[in-house]
């Protein structure tokens, strides 16, 4: 909730999952998510929304998986843009058709032992106000430094020079 307050208050937000409608819904009411007074989302999308592609993993294995291309959103609602899109995802094989876009976060599991110590989405939050704050096209920023960021070693200038559209791995 927390990470989720703090974005809200700089940025319109959307759910994409990879599950179905039925359980993504009941998933998002259980939470609370729906009814949160310190957030709100745009939309919710599922799994429907999504096709598959094929890609290649470093040992050269090709495998097909699903991906979430943003272009859907861009296309029907024009206000929204690489320029000021943020796609964050644990899994990087969801950024395959927009690399410059994604914020790779690790994975959350609420029954690990150090689960309570997990302030990762903490840190993210930070790195969204800091953004936006810049007031920057997004398009100028590579997300893949985002912690260096927070953590104060690079800013969000200076990742204008670097790479922006390396392709996922």
């Amino acid at each position: 909730d927390n990470f989720l307050s703090s974005a809200y208050r700089y940025y319109d937000m959307a759910v994409w999952s990879q599950t179905s409608w039925r359980w993504l819904e009941t998933k998002l009411t259980e939470l609370g998510m729906l009814t949160n007074p310190h957030y709100r989302f745009c939309f919710v999308l599922d799994k429907t929304s999504m096709f598959k592609i094929e890609s290649k993993k470093k040992d050269g294995v090709i495998r097909e998986h699903y991906i979430k291309p943003l272009q859907i959103i861009w296309t029907k609602f024009p206000r929204w843009g690489s320029h000021n899109t943020v796609h964050i995802d644990d899994l990087k094989r969801n950024f395959a058709l927009n690399t410059g876009s994604g914020l790779l976060v690790s994975p959350f599991y609420r029954k690990k032992r150090k689960s309570a110590d997990d302030c990762e989405l903490l840190a993210a939050a930070s790195f969204l106000e800091k953004l936006a704050e810049a007031k920057c096209d997004f398009d100028t920023v590579n997300f893949q430094y985002w912690k260096d960021i927070v953590s104060g070693n690079m800013s969000i200038k200076t990742t204008d020079s670097l790479d922006k559209k390396r392709p996922a791995e």
